[in-house]
Formats: C-alpha cells, sequence, structure tokens
C-alpha cells in the first residue's frame, strides 16, 4: 500500500536530483513523458527489459535493459528530472514460480532459474510445499516516489503544483512475457552427425594412444557443412512466404504492456522483508572495475604498491572509449621522438617507408588511462621495452570480491581497454561511427585547406579520436559480434547467454629488442594484436529436467554428469571456439581494406590477382586449421591418455611447460606438434580446456589470449604510436600521419554498419547449421562434453575443422 509521508523539501530522495537533470537524454524523455509519474512508470515497465544480476552496473537507457537496480535508477532518475522526490526500497519478495520463471527469462524449470539468478548474483530461495515449489525468494530492489497519489491515484500528479502526501511503490523491473519460439530447425532440417564425422574421418590418421589425428578430410567435411547449410537456408526461406523476420527464426520475448491507467499503489508481488531506504545507492552496491600496473607478475601476486592505479563504477564507464597509452615521460623525451622524425617537403605528406621502426631504449615513457580523451590516471616513466604487468578485474555480481585477470604489457604499445558491460549497444556504435565520420571529414578537410587554416580545422582532435576510436572501434566490434552469434547459438541451443563483465585489450604491438632475456636496444613496432583475456558469460540451459525430451538421450549421461552439464560444457566449448575465431576474424575485417589486395572469397575465385596478398591475422584457432592443413599432428591430450600422451609430447619451452603443466592440473590440451609460419607470426596456438566446465584460454604463443595482424611495414604501427606518444605536435602529427589510418576508418565504419544492418539469411543459416553441426558432434566427440571411448584423437582433428569452418564464415 501507499504510505502516507509529509513533504519535506531536501528530504529524502532529493538529494541527486540536479546531477539527473545534468543529463540530456534523461530531461528529454521525462520532458516526452509530460513529466507525469504514470507514464514514466508506463514507459520504463513497458520497454527495459529485466536482467537478472545483482547491484548497479550499466547504463540502462543505452541499452533497454538492466538489472533492478539499474532500472530503479533509471526510473528514479526520470522522476527527480520531473522534481518528483524518489528513493531507492531494497527487501526480500516472494515471486511465484511460474511468474518468476518466465520473469528471468522464460526457464523451465526452477533449478534453471535459480542458476541464473545465482550466476547474476541475486540471492534467491526456493520456498516448497507439499513436495512443490509454490514461490522463489528473491533480494530485490524497487522504487518509492513521493506523489499526490489522490485523486487520480497518481495520473493528475503535476510537478510544482500538486501537494505530495503519498510515498507510492513502483516497480519497473518486474513484469510478465509472451515467448513466441522460434524455428525448431533441428527438427525441420535434421543434421545427421555421425555422417559429418564419417565424412571427416575419411583417409585421416589417428594415434588414439599418443592422442593425435592428422589429415582429416576437409573437402569432404566441408561438402557436408555447405549442403546441410543449404538445406537449412531453403527452410527458412519456405517459411512465412519467405518474409520471415529474426523474430520468426530465433524466436522473441515482448514484455506485457501495463494495462493499468493509474499507479496500482501496490507491487505485484509479497514483500517478505522492506531492509533499507536510499536517496543514492551505497558505494556497496555499485559494481566496480579497476585497473592496475606493477612492476612484473611477482609484484601483482604479492600485493605490492602499484605503479598504477584505477578504480571506477562500472555504470560510469559503460559506453565510453578507454585508452591505456604510453607517452613520453618528459620534455627531452619528446624531443627525443620527434628528432626521429623525417620532415617533409611543403605540401607533401611524409613517405612512410622513412619513418622509425621503434623506439630507443634510451626513451622514457609513461602509461596513461584515459576515458574519452579525459587522463584519469597516470604512471611513473620507464624505459621502452620495460615488460610491466596490467591486473584488472570486476566485483563479483552482488559481492565485493574481485575477479581479475593479467595481461602482459610492454612500455610504448598503444592501447585501446575495451569494456563490455553486459553487452555492447547500437547506441554507443553508432555513436562512435558518427565520432569517427566527423574525425576523417574534418581531417580531409583539412588536408584539402591552406596550411596557415588547418590548425583552426583541426582544433580540438587529438591522436586519442583518430587512433582510440580505431583501436576502441576493434574491441566493441568484437565483442558485438560474439552477442550476435549469441543470440542465434542460443535460441537452438535452448539455452540462456547473456553477456557479463568483460573486458579486453587490443595493442598497436610492439617487440622488445632483447639480448639473453634483457630489454638491449628498446622497441620494434611490429603489427596489431587483440588480447581478451577476461571474458564473462551467464550461461545454463533452460531446461535442466532429467525426463525432458532434450535431456533424454543415453549418450548425454554415460560419463556420469547430468544431460544439462554436458549440454552446457558442449556449448561453452562452441562459444569459446567462435571467440577465438573472431579474434582474428574481426581485425582482419577493421584494418584490412580488401579492395586494395588479393584475397580469396567463399567460393575459393581469387579477387584483385594482380594486387598484394591481404595482410591476415592469427587466433589461436586459426592456428590449429594452418597446422591441420599442414598435415601436422593435432594433439587433444586429457587424464584418460596422458600416462601415454605426455611423455611423447612434441613442444618444449614456455608452451610445452605451460601444456604439461595444465594436462597435470586436469585440463585439457589441443595443439599441433610445430609451430607455424604465417602471415607474419611464427609459433604455436593452443587451447587449454576446463573439462568440467568448458570453459577455455584460447593462446597464441608470446600473444595471450588473442590473435594477431603483423602489418608488412612498422610505420603504419608508429603512426598509431606517434599519435598517442607526440599528440604536443597538434596539426604535424595529425595531418602527417592521420592520412594512413583513414583506409582503416573507412573499413571500421563499414564493419560497424555490417553489425546494425537488416539481417544476412545467408550469414545466420551458416552460423545456425554451424551451431547445430556442433551441437550434433557432441553426442559423438568428448572434447564437446560427451563421453566416447576410444575416440579422444579425432577431437583435435574435429576443432581445427571447426575453426576453419569460422575463419570462412567470418
Amino acid at each position: 500500500m501507499p504510505s502516507s509521508a509529509r513533504f519535506r523539501p531536501g528530504g529524502v530522495g532529493t538529494a541527486a536530483r540536479r546531477r539527473c537533470r545534468s543529463l540530456p537524454a534523461i530531461k528529454s524523455l521525462a520532458q516526452t513523458l509530460a513529466h507525469n509519474p504514470h507514464k514514466i512508470y508506463q514507459w520504463v515497465h513497458d520497454n527495459i527489459y529485466y536482467v537478472p544480476t545483482q547491484g548497479s552496473v550499466q547504463d540502462t537507457l543505452d541499452k533497454k535493459s538492466g538489472n533492478a537496480v539499474d532500472t530503479a535508477s533509471l526510473l528514479i532518475a526520470l522522476l527527480r528530472a520531473s522534481n518528483i522526490p524518489a528513493r531507492y526500497v531494497t527487501g526480500t519478495v516472494d515471486i511465484p514460480t511460474a511468474q518468476a520463471l518466465n520473469w528471468v527469462g522464460g526457464a523451465q524449470t526452477v533449478d534453471a532459474a535459480q542458476q541464473i539468478w545465482g550466476q547474476g548474483g541475486v540471492s534467491n530461495v526456493a520456498l516448497v510445499s507439499g513436495a512443490q515449489t509454490k514461490a522463489l525468494r528473491i533480494e530485490h530492489t524497487w522504487v518509492e516516489a513521493l506523489i499526490q497519489y489522490q485523486p487520480g491515484r497518481g495520473t493528475r500528479h503535476t510537478p510544482g503544483q500538486s501537494t505530495p502526501d503519498t510515498w507510492v511503490p513502483l516497480d519497473g523491473s518486474y513484469k510478465q512475457y509472451t515467448f513466441q519460439e522460434g524455428m525448431d530447425l533441428a527438427t525441420a532440417v535434421p543434421l545427421d552427425a555421425q555422417a559429418l564425422l564419417s565424412a571427416a574421418q575419411q583417409g585421416a590418421e589417428t594415434n588414439q594412444a599418443e592422442g593425435w589425428v592428422r589429415n582429416l578430410n576437409t573437402t569432404a567435411l566441408q561438402s557436408q557443412l555447405s549442403s546441410y547449410q543449404a538445406r537449412l537456408k531453403t527452410y527458412i526461406d519456405s517459411q512465412n512466404a519467405g518474409k520471415s523476420t529474426v523474430g520468426d527464426v530465433l524466436g522473441q520475448r515482448t514484455a506485457a504492456i501495463d494495462p493499468l491507467p493509474y499507479l496500482a499503489g501496490t507491487l505485484p508481488y509479497s514483500i517478505k522483508t522492506r531492509s533499507q531506504t536510499h536517496s543514492d545507492l551505497p558505494a556497496s552496491g555499485k559494481a566496480q572495475f579497476k585497473y592496475e600496473i606493477y612492476a612484473d607478475a611477482r609484484s601483482a601476486a604479492w600485493g605490492d604498491s602499484p605503479l598504477l592505479s584505477w578504480q571506477t563504477p562500472t555504470a560510469a564507464i559503460a559506453g565510453k572509449k578507454i585508452t591505456l597509452a604510453w607517452v613520453a615521460a618528459s620534455a627531452a623525451d619528446e624531443a627525443a621522438i620527434a628528432a626521429l622524425i623525417p620532415n617533409p617537403a611543403p605540401g607533401q605528406q611524409l613517405d612512410p617507408s622513412q619513418l622509425p621502426r621503434g623506439l630507443s631504449s634510451s626513451i622514457n615513457l609513461k602509461p596513461q588511462i584515459s576515458v574519452d580523451g579525459t587522463v584519469v590516471a597516470t604512471g611513473p616513466g620507464m624505459r621502452a621495452g620495460t615488460e610491466p604487468v596490467g591486473q584488472g578485474g570486476f566485483t563479483r555480481y552482488g559481492s565485493q570480491d574481485w575477479d581479475e585477470t593479467q595481461d602482459q604489457l610492454i612500455a610504448g604499445q598503444q592501447t585501446a581497454l575495451g569494456v563490455s558491460i553486459q553487452g555492447i549497444s547500437q547506441a554507443q556504435l553508432s555513436t562512435l561511427k558518427t565520432r569517427m565520420e566527423q574525425t576523417k571529414a574534418k581531417h580531409q578537410q583539412a588536408q584539402a585547406a591552406p596550411e596557415a587554416q588547418r590548425a583552426a580545422i583541426l582544433q580540438g582532435i587529438t591522436g586519442d579520436h583518430l587512433t582510440g576510436d580505431l583501436l576502441t572501434a576493434t574491441l566493441w566490434g568484437y565483442f558485438a559480434s560474439l552477442q550476435s552469434h549469441g543470440a542465434i547459438a542460443s535460441a537452438q541451443a535452448q539455452m540462456f547467454d547473456r553477456p557479463a563483465l568483460s573486458y579486453g585489450l587490443f595493442h598497436a604491438q610492439v617487440r622488445p629488442n632483447k639480448l639473453y632475456g634483457i630489454v638491449t636496444t628498446g622497441i620494434t613496432f611490429q603489427g596489431l594484436n587483440m588480447d581478451i583475456g577476461h571474458l564473462r558469460h551467464a550461461r545454463w540451459v533452460k531446461n535442466d529436467d532429467p525426463q525432458a525430451a532434450i535431456n533424454a538421450k543415453p549418450e548425454l549421461t554415460s560419463n556420469g554428469k547430468t544431460a544439462a552439464q554436458n549440454r552446457w560444457i558442449a556449448y561453452n566449448k562452441l562459444r569459446g571456439q567462435y571467440s577465438s575465431a573472431m579474434e582474428h576474424a574481426v581485425p582482419e575485417q577493421f584494418w584490412v581494406d580488401k579492395s586494395q589486395c588479393r584475397y580469396a572469397d567463399e567460393s575459393g575465385t581469387i579477387k584483385n590477382p594482380t594486387q598484394a596478398d591481404c595482410a591476415q591475422a592469427v587466433s589461436a584457432v586459426k592456428a590449429i586449421a594452418i597446422a591441420q592443413a599442414e598435415g601436422q599432428r593435432i594433439y587433444t591430450i586429457n587424464q584418460s591418455n596422458a600416462a601415454t600422451a605426455l611423455p611423447k609430447l612434441p613442444l618444449g619451452g614456455t608452451v610445452g611447460a605451460e601444456i604439461r603443466s595444465a594436462i597435470q592440473a586436469g585440463k585439457e590440451v589441443t595443439f599441433h606438434e610445430r609451430g607455424i609460419n604465417a602471415h607474419g607470426f611464427s609459433g604455436t596456438g593452443y587451447i587449454i580446456t576446463d573439462p568440467e566446465t568448458g570453459a577455455g584460454a584460447y593462446m597464441i604463443e608470446g600473444r595471450g589470449n588473442g590473435g594477431a595482424l603483423i602489418y608488412g611495414i612498422a610505420a603504419f604501427v608508429f603512426a598509431i604510436a606517434a599519435l598517442f606518444i607526440l599528440a604536443w605536435l597538434g596539426p604535424f602529427a595529425i595531418l602527417g600521419y592521420g592520412w594512413m589510418l583513414m583506409l582503416s576508418f573507412a573499413s571500421a565504419g563499414a564493419y560497424l554498419d555490417a553489425i546494425g544492418a537488416q539481417v544476412n539469411w545467408s550469414a545466420i543459416s551458416n552460423w545456425i547449421g554451424l551451431t547445430l553441426a556442433v551441437i550434433g558432434l557432441a553426442a559423438a566427440i568428448p572434447a564437446l562434453g560427451v563421453l566416447l571411448v576410444g575416440n579422444v584423437a579425432i577431437v583435435a582433428g574435429i576443432i581445427g575443422l571447426i575453426s576453419a569452418i569460422y575463419s570462412v564464415l567470418s
């Protein structure tokens, strides 16, 4: 029931009102809704989708989704922008079972709903009576607004005129959904997984004891997959008179519109406890991100004082560009770098061949983190080529414990630090693309203008606008591609799959010049390197009932795990392989202009045959695919064959030691027998997988969790570095180096367009086909989650083939 209250200006619920007014989007929406509390509540209820996580995490308006706290924050911001006092209320509430399963996202069992809430940090308990779960009790947050409730039950409240008399409870996050099932393609277009596997084995060599396979029949497998994908596309095209929408194919959920023409005055569930009210959220209720730089890994592990430390609420950086630049530490260092740069003749551009290939170790650089171009943290200077360790992470949902990851850094390696706060929104991609287009237009205008006018035209444009935006666009494009694939894969696998709190790095790669492990002459510029070491999702099956048809296959329980566990493990591996493939595919899409180089299209036809070959990136799965194509043995070693295989492990050095250590720790490792030398990369790709979860580390030798794109000229990377290091050079740097990046601006813009473009059914049918193929193979291949004694060697080759197919589809 509403609670009566005497309005007191400046009282509870008004403290943050002025801050909300500074947000143009909030002010505009509140005005559109006539500053009416009923209209504001209805808009939030009907348009913001619920995310089952805990704490203040993200910008809800931007993503049109959010958890209970984030949705409450949006509702409060709109109310305060309308001069209506509002406050947070926390407590525990009881949600009837059917409504709880619907609200969490369409769970089909109580256990599945609890899994998803648990992964999101939402405390929950099943209330059982008579052997049946009657309700779920959860920790929850809602809103109370101080309005004139009578007459009209809030509909007649006019800010500035009405006399507030009642604190009215409002919950914009709680709602029920209508679910439209997508096409059951697995049933409509069945896949013969055994035929697919048999095709791959034609002519293959295997050694079960040592865990390797080679010369799998890629042609036969690709033929089987292409045929299956064609049948899928034909079926999709035959439905709905050839006008199927994304919702028709994948399914969709629609929030039930709140039909009441007034504010109910009560909440649609039972309140068990009402714990606290807050004008503003306490710090403990806000998810945090931090990034620190330490002298080395030992300093980080022992908790020594970091060289640089920066911490911020995640909601403050959602959708924002973050860069980790290495800038000249002193005026003397700036002068030393400037002395390396040739001076072009008046009216001419810099000749890339004359640019330096690196920086001397006598030059000191300091790390500097910026958010949307504003410096937020700076560390001490260190010699170019020094290798400090970065450590980043997020607080866990509903907790102040940290989930952290270490990154290898190099002084002089310019970096974008991209965060995905429960996903990437279309709005942030559009904003970034617009900013890049404006930067490009100004650059072109300045190039065409007389020299005396260029400084004025480029006023306010910095190296961060050019290189920071490009590096950030690549990372956001990567995270967005994972979201798109997740929507497709989860729909067909009948899974929950939501992006959680992730970050990754995209470097303008440099190599320290070493002698006997000691940096001697500084750094050499190399190429580009994507390192995604902190990738998190909330995933589980929608139906974990052992009696359900989807879980009834005997092979899904033959290894002692439940069918739900095996489906979850297989799905995690599928998504991990795709994530790795995107670490080479996305940089290629952003940074390689295929109109200017030679490449083979999907049909094998050579395009631009007179041009030089297009640069290609290498990821872990692509390295394994290349090794498979070379006829190398592809190994998969786990506890079942470790005793026989480990003594004959062909790899030594750091990679060999890491692989041995992982196997001895109970992990499963897939790798190739010797290094590859392809596309400027020399080394090994390998995958370390946890057999209990399917989570994996997809590694390339010397470059961490990611992919490398090695350019033919170091000058390109120097252009990126110079625009960060020598920002003080102003128009000289912008015009001198900016032109070298303009083609990448065009490629990046095209890729961002593609992410938001209309549905490409050929691509979607290919993705669905591959998803169903891997799910089908999970019933026959142990590396994909289900035990089949004696077939472990086939696994490695199949992973290589799947990786190669992902590369083609990308």
